[in-house]
């Protein structure tokens, strides 16, 4: 037997799929081999669900252990880990869970998974030289809008139109969980690393357009309309002031 062939029957019967492995395992020890192989199966499930919980702790929080470890389950076999690093496992769990909790009272569980993703997204981007403001200096307000920025890979934007930020900032340290109200309105968040770690603010709608838009690739002009279009007052020489002193964007 071929070991791509060995391999595939194994993974099979981890994921609980008939696969005879009699004849490839040994019966000795007195452990039986439906015994043995539960092992491995048991490994493959606890470390899956582990690594679920370090990267999404808010959401193993709000459904409890015992939902939790069903649905880390029921999201392992829609969704098995094709990585040896098993910090991706976590990339598909929040259209995962959209899909799952769509319409239903804890829909707002895909907009808290997002939050959680970006962080775990910007703590592992790649770092880049911060902007050169001379250069940006340089540019006349003639030739400003159809310039583009280049936003820092470690910034992630999100939004909801639940109270997502809050609701993260409620599981933050220890102590009782504080309610929050999920009819509180939208949050939308900008998640950035910093030297002191990452950083979860609010923002504006307004800023958001204009932070998604630069994300895209559009210039300033295209970006700015975007966020005029929801804030007709939008400041935008101010919320760049604010970007740069932040470090949002990199040259």
């Amino acid at each position: 037997m071929r070991l791509a062939d060995l391999q595939r029957r194994f993974v099979a019967n981890l994921y609980g799929e008939p696969a005879d492995l009699r004849d490839v395992v040994r019966d000795e020890g007195g452990i039986a081999v439906a015994d043995r192989v539960a092992i491995y199966r048991n490994n493959l499930r606890t470390g899956f669900e582990k690594a679920l919980a370090l990267e999404f702790p808010v959401i193993a929080t709000l459904c409890g252990e015992a939902f939790f470890t069903r649905l880390a389950r029921e999201f392992q076999q829609a969704h098995p880990s094709a990585c040896g690093d098993l910090h991706y496992v976590g990339e598909p769990f929040p259209p995962y869970l959209r899909q799952r909790f769509d319409g239903g009272d804890h829909a707002y569980f895909a907009d808290v998974a997002t939050l959680e993703w970006a962080r775990e997204q910007a703590a592992r981007a790649a770092d880049a030289p911060p902007l050169d403001l001379a250069k940006l200096g340089a540019h006349t307000a003639a030739d400003a809008a159809g310039s583009r920025i280049r936003v820092h890979p470690a910034v992630r934007l999100t939004g909801s139109r639940w109270p997502v930020l809050s609701i993260w900032e409620a599981h933050q340290g220890p102590g009782e969980v504080r309610g929050v109200d999920l009819g509180a309105g939208a949050e939308q968040v900008l998640v950035r690393r910093a030297a002191n770690g990452i950083l979860l603010e609010r923002i504006t709608a307004a800023e958001l357009a204009l932070l998604a838009g630069l994300q895209r690739d559009e210039t300033l002009g295209a970006a700015y309309e975007s966020a005029i279009a929801i804030d007709p007052g939008f400041d935008v020489a101010a919320s760049l002031q604010r970007c740069v002193a932040r470090g949002l964007f990199c040259g």
